[in-house]
C-alpha cells in the first residue's frame, strides 16, 4: 500500500513540474520573478538545515553541539572559501560521518 502511495505521489509531482515548465518556460516569466526564483533553492535548503539543526534541542542547539551543527559549520567554511559545491557536499558529509562516530 504506501509503495502503492509513494509511486502515485512521484508521479503527479513529476507531471506538476514538467506541466509547469511545458506550460510557461523561463523565458516568458517576469524578470523580476526570475530572480526571486534563482535564491528559491538556497532558501529551501537553508530551511531544511535549520529544521535539522533546531529539532532535537530547540533554540538552544548553539548550546549543544552535534553532529549537524559541526557538519553544517565544516560545509559553511568551505563553501564559503573555495565557492565549491561538490567539495562542500563532500567535506560536510565526511564531518558528518566523523563527528557522528565521535560523539
Amino acid at each position: 500500500m504506501s509503495a502503492v502511495v509513494l509511486l502515485a505521489s512521484s508521479v503527479v509531482t513529476w507531471l506538476l513540474r514538467v506541466g509547469f515548465i511545458v506550460i510557461v518556460p523561463a523565458r516568458r516569466l517576469p524578470e523580476g520573478l526570475r530572480r526571486v526564483l534563482d535564491h528559491a533553492a538556497v532558501a529551501a535548503l537553508a530551511a531544511l538545515l535549520a529544521t535539522a539543526l533546531t529539532r532535537e534541542s530547540g533554540p538552544a542547539w548553539l548550546l549543544t553541539p552535534s553532529p549537524v551543527l559541526v557538519a553544517a559549520v565544516a560545509a559553511g567554511l568551505v563553501a564559503w572559501r573555495t565557492g565549491r559545491m561538490g567539495l562542500t557536499v563532500v567535506v560536510a558529509v565526511t564531518v558528518l560521518w566523523a563527528a557522528q562516530l565521535i560523539m
